[in-house]
Parts: C-alpha cells; structure tokens; sequence
C-alpha cells in the first residue's frame, strides 16, 4: 500500500521536471530569438550608420586619448590610400609625419582638456599633395563621464579657399590702375571700377544704366565702331586703340580690350571690357617719330625723311615722266660765325634760314636740313623738259638766294650771309637718292670753288675729279701699310742763331706720283680718318729721332714739335700710344712738343683738358699752333697747359706793311709773356720780319730764313751757324 502511495509522486514529479524543462526550453528559445533579432537589428543599425558616415562628404573619424586612431570612415581611408586596418591603432605621426602630426595633436588636446566642442582649420599633404579642412571636433565620454577619445569631421574646403582667392584677386584686378567697365547683354553699363571713374571724370554710379556708346568719340567714326562689335561677334573679342570721351567733352587715345561672356549654353551673357589711357605713350611715340624724322633745332625734314620723300619722287618720275630737282644750300662762311659769336646766335641762324627757305618753296615740295649749315630742297612734280626744268630750278634757287642774302636779326645786331648752291636734276630712269644727294653736294662745292655765292649744277667732269680723290685715298691705304711717308724737319732758332729744336713735317714718297706734299692729302686723310693711323706713325717716327739726337752730345738739347689734329687727338687710344712710342723707343718726352690748333676746343674741350694734363703729367710739352686764327677763348687758354704759343704765318707775312698784323704779332707775345708762356713765330722769310719779332720780345723762329724742310742729317748740315 505504501508502495502504491509512493508510485503517484514519484510519476508527479517527473511530470513537474519535465514541464520545467520544457518551460525553460522554451524560455531559451524565445531568447535566442531575440538576441538574434537584437544582434540582426545592431548589424543593421551599423551598417546603416557605416553607409551614412561612408557618404557623409567628409572625412570622419575617431581616436582614443593616446591620438590613436580607433575609426575612419570611407573616404578618410580613400585619402590616406590605404586600407582601414592600415588606419586603425596608428598616430597621425605615423601617417603624416612629425611636424605634421604635432599641428594636428595641438587641437586635438584642447578638445581632451576643455572638454568640449573644438573648430579648426588643418592642412596636411599626402604624397605632396596639399588639402585644407575645416574640422570640428567633439569630445567622447565614457559611463563615468570621463574623456574617452574624440569624434573629427573634416570638410574639405581647399576648392573653397582657392575660389576666394580667386574672388579676392578678381575684386583687385576690378579694382586695378586699367579702366574697367561690365556690360550686360544689351550693352548697357552694369558695373564700373574707380579708375575708370577717374579716366572718363563721372561721378561714381553716373555710368550705371548708360549705353556702352556713351563714352565712344566722335573722333572714331561709325564704320569703326561697326568692325569693332563685328570682330567681337565673330571672335569674342577685340583690342585696339580707341578714342573715349570724357564727361567734360576731351578725348583721350586708350588701348581698349573688349570680352564676350557666354552662359553654358552659348548665349552672352555680359561684356567685359578694360581700358588704359595711352596718352603719354601716343605723346612718346610722336616725339620719336618727330627725333626720327625732323631736326630738332629748325623743325624741318631730317636726312631720313627727305631721304624717303626723294625716293618716292623718284618712283614718281620713272611712272609719269616728270622731272625734279634736288637743291643742297650751305651757307657761307657759317663757321665764322659760330667762332666769333657762338653756337647759340649760329643755331638762331639756321632756324631763321630754315623759316626763309619753307617761303621759297610750293607745298609739294620739301625743305629739309641735312645737318651742321647744310639744307637740302626738294621740288618734285617739275617739268618733263630738262631744259625748263633747269629753268624752274635755277629761278627758285635764285630766289633762295636773295631771301637768303636778305639781313637777319640776330639779338641785337644785324647779320648779312649768303650761300651757295647745288643743283641736281631728275627724270625718269634715275639713279637713287644717295647718288642724287651726292651730285647736289659736288655741285654745291664746285659753287664754293667759284667763290661762293652762287649756283652751280652738277657737272660730270665733277664726278671725275672726285674718281681721283677716292684713288688718292685707296693709295694713301697703301702708302701707310708700305711705310712711304716719311719725315722733313725744319730747324726752329733761338736768339743768337741757336739751333733749339726743329718741326717734323710729313712727307708722302709715292711710287708713281712722286713726292705729295701735305697740301694734296691731310685733307683727305682727315675726312676718311686716316689721319688717326698716318699721325699714329708720325708720332712714332719722330719719337725714334728724337731718341737718335739723344744720344748725341751735339743735339741732345734738341727739342722735336710734331703737329697732331684734333680728330687725331681725341682717339681713344692716343695717350696709350703715344707713351707707350716714348717708352719704346726711349725718348726724352720733355723735349717732345704737340702742337695742338684751336679747333681741338670746339668740340669736347674739358676731355681735351684732360689728356693735355694727363700728359703733362709724364713730360711731354704743348705749343698752341696758329694762334689768333680761330676760337682764341683766353677762358680757355688760362686753363690748358701750355708751354708755348705759336704766331701764325698769316700775321708774320705782312707784319712790316700791315700795321693790323704787326699789332696782333705785338699782342700775342705780350700776351704769352702774361702767362708766363714761351712764344715762337713761323714763316719767318726774311732778316727784317725776325728783326721786328725780336724787338716785340719774340726770341724763337721757324721759317725759310732759317732752312726749308729737310731730312734730318741734311737740316743739321745745312745750318748756316754752328750748333750750340
């Protein structure tokens, strides 16, 4: 019985256990379920969160308190290029450098230690290129509330910055020193900058609203504005030069560039156009034109001009048959001028000649100035005859003469001049303007050789007389690179008969011609500038003698004049050669004496001054040749330092029935006696003329009295004194 009681609980039980575990099974799987839907549901949730950060536009990230990366989003990964495992744990350090990571830890600090939101402007450069971000970054907290690392999003803002600079340079170029204007589709005026306020003179806004064609001058005609907006049409722009006008009504010349706008889709949208007042650079290029093409004393056609006036007359001959003449005036004895009264009254001279000669001439035809007194006339359009176009030129030539003959005022005083001329004539078939100018010039001088003031027209017997002279030059070449020019001396004495020293004179022993004195080629070779290497040598030449008289006891004292041109004497390199023929040679540059000519102080006297003391310096003496025939500045003369003035020959020859010439000999070596200068006269030809220098206090001469120029040995030989 008892058994049977038992059986039931036990049976009971078993069904108990079996419910509870039944239950509990069930628990469990109602469990797991839902932590399988809540894992599914946080799976989505990431994923979800992942997408949005992935896309969010910018670079997100987090990192704990040891600046370790923990996160990064999609494109944070994308920049560095590299993958997230590559991100997560490493330190800016790691991925940007040192300097790099120190700037970026500097922001991330103050997020840790203020706790709060923190906004930045970061930079960093991945394989060199360099990207700006604006970064906020906030900080994370822990259950506890303590600081567990930080959240960034960095927004890419370096396309940003650089479009605000760009507005920024935009807004200073509209703002620049170029006149600026915006124009809408219409033409009409939207924007304005202030320098073109400044240009046009309105009034800030005034131009607003305006048509483009409110500062367009009447200056530019219509057809002009017409091509200007067909080119901007065709090619979206154009630039040139373009007068504007001005509020008060003045023009100005500008360099203006206008620019089409388009939309996306090819419709203009705006005009653009700058502008920039070239007023002083029209002003340049005139007065360029005007340096380039006219004298800038007497305002008339230079060289150049006449030069391109002459050749289309030509062209115009050769087509229509018609004639011309070319017409070359020099005045008479202009130097003289310019010596005695200055180069200011000469220049007012030639203005008023240049005024006289435009009044002798029709408007078709030129009157030019080629340089120094020298004028050229230009008629063009003359008759087809020679013979009446001769007519026509020598009555014009005629009436330039009187005009010309015709006083002028000059200051206060009255100046009378004339002039001579040569004409050259033109028809058809015709050489071109070089060689025209050359047949005026020789018809022009052949005028002079007739004794000036007269009209002369070109002569080919002329041309051949000027054959010759280019031959002597071409032999002259040949005389100085064949050493055929030799050395004369003639003796210079002092009181008692005393040979002191001689003049070395060239001579010129040509193979074919003979012996050619200096008359038939110094002038030559000063025109050509074969006076800078034929004096080189004469210099040299005299050097060598005066180093053999040296070394002899008897002629040791002599001393040696050599005389040197003023082209000659501003050569570069004269002083270097010259010191360097005493040096070689071994003479004694104490007893060399240059003798200069008054003309070297024309041009460059301070340079002049210069040398002369320069050589001075190393002994060599100086002599003022001809003395009282030219410039004669006593301003001048108390400055150089001479040793010695010379009386010209022209005051020497008649000094005993000229009384005029025996006052100037008188003064001059009073004059030299002031200055505590020697004194010397040449030409001296008879006992009666040394006789007067003497008792003026003139104790040294040079001329036939005493010996015609010789070969060294020879002079010495035929001295009719003893040398002591």
């Amino acid at each position: 019985m008892m058994q049977m009681l038992e059986l039931p609980w036990l049976h009971w039980g078993l069904l108990a256990l079996c419910l509870f575990c039944l239950l509990l099974l069930l628990n469990i799987i109602v469990l797991r379920r839902k932590v399988t839907e809540r894992t599914q549901h946080l799976r989505n949730s990431e994923q979800k969160l992942r997408a949005i950060l992935d896309n969010a536009g910018a670079l997100v990230y987090i990192k704990d308190t040891d600046f370790r990366y923990q996160y990064a989003n999609a494109q944070a990964v994308g920049r560095l290029g590299v993958a997230l495992g590559e991100v997560v744990g490493k330190t800016d350090e790691d991925l940007f450098g040192a300097s790099a990571a120190e700037a970026l830890r500097e922001s991330d600090r103050l997020v840790f230690t203020r706790r709060e939101r923190v906004e930045v402007e970061e930079t960093t450069t991945i394989q060199d290129e360099s990207r700006t971000y604006f970064t906020v970054k906030v900080p994370l907290f822990d259950g506890d509330g303590a600081v567990m690392g930080l959240c960034g999003y960095s927004t890419d803002i370096t396309q940003l910055q650089r479009a605000d600079q760009a507005l920024r340079l935009a807004a200073t170029i509209f703002e620049s020193q170029e006149g600026m204007l915006i124009a809408g589709p219409d033409r009409r005026i939207l924007h304005v900058n202030r320098a073109l306020h400044r240009l046009t003179g309105y009034d800030d806004g005034a131009l607003v609203g305006q048509a483009f064609s409110t500062l367009q001058s009447g200056r530019n005609d219509d057809a002009f504005y017409q091509e200007v907006w067909d080119c901007v049409a065709a090619t979206g722009q154009w630039a040139g030069e373009m007068w504007i006008n001005r509020k008060s009504g003045e023009t100005y010349p500008a360099w203006v560039n206008i620019a089409v706008v388009r939309s996306p889709e090819g419709d203009i949208t705006h005009y653009v156009s700058t502008q920039m007042d070239i007023s002083e650079r029209k002003a340049a290029e005139e007065e360029i034109r005007i340096l380039a093409y006219y004298d800038s004393l007497t305002g008339l056609p230079n060289r150049r001009l006449m030069s391109d006036r002459l050749q289309r007359s030509i062209n115009k001959s050769e087509r229509t048959g018609m004639g011309g003449a070319l017409l070359v005036v020099d005045l008479d004895n202009f130097k003289d001028l310019n010596d005695t009264l200055g180069h200011e009254v000469g220049d007012d001279l030639l203005r008023q000649v240049g005024a006289r000669l435009e009044q002798c001439v029709r408007r078709i035809d030129t009157v030019a100035r080629l340089g120094g007194d020298e004028f050229v006339l230009l008629l063009d359009g003359l008759n087809a005859d020679s013979k009446l176009a001769a007519a026509e030129a020598e009555r014009v030539a005629r009436n330039v003469a009187h005009m010309l003959g015709q006083a002028f005022t000059l200051g206060d005083r009255s100046h009378h001049t004339s002039c001579s001329i040569g004409i050259a004539l033109y028809a058809g078939d015709v050489h071109g303007p070089e060689e025209l100018l050359k047949r005026g010039d020789l018809a022009m001088y052949e005028a002079k050789a007739q004794g000036r003031n007269t009209v002369r027209f070109f002569d080919p017997q002329i041309q051949h007389a000027v054959a010759l002279r280019t031959e002597l030059e071409s032999d002259m070449r040949e005389g100085i690179a064949a050493e055929q020019f030799v050395l004369h001396y003639q003796p210079q004495v002092a009181k008692g008969g005393r040979l002191v020293g001689a003049e070395a004179l060239i001579r010129w022993d040509h193979p074919v011609r003979g012996r050619v004195f200096p008359d038939d080629f110094i002038g030559i070779a000063e025109s050509t500038g074969l006076i800078v290497p034929l004096g080189a040598w004469l210099l040299r030449a005299a050097c060598k003698q005066l180093a053999a008289w040296g070394r002899d006891a008897e002629t040791a004292h002599l001393t040696l004049a050599v005389n040197v041109s003023a082209r000659q004497f501003r050569h570069v390199h004269f002083v270097s050669e010259l010191l360097d023929a005493l040096r070689e040679t071994g003479a004694d540059p104490t007893l060399l004496k240059l003798e200069l000519t008054e003309s070297l102080l024309l041009d460059d006297a301070e340079i002049a001054i210069a040398r002369m003391t320069e050589l001075r310096g190393h002994g060599v003496r100086f002599s003022l040749d001809d003395f009282g025939t030219g410039y004669s500045s006593l301003t001048y003369l108390k400055r150089l330092p001479l040793d010695q003035l010379k009386i010209d020959q022209s005051f020497v020859r008649d000094l005993l029935t000229n009384a005029n010439d025996a006052a100037i000999a008188r003064t001059v070596v009073a004059l030299a006696h002031s200055l505590d200068l020697a004194v010397i006269a040449e030409g001296v030809e008879t006992e009666a003329q040394r006789a007067m220098l003497e008792r003026f206090g003139c104790h040294v001469w040079q001329g036939y009295l005493f010996g015609r120029p010789a070969p060294a040995e020879e002079m010495l030989q035929k001295m009719p004194i003893p040398i002591t």
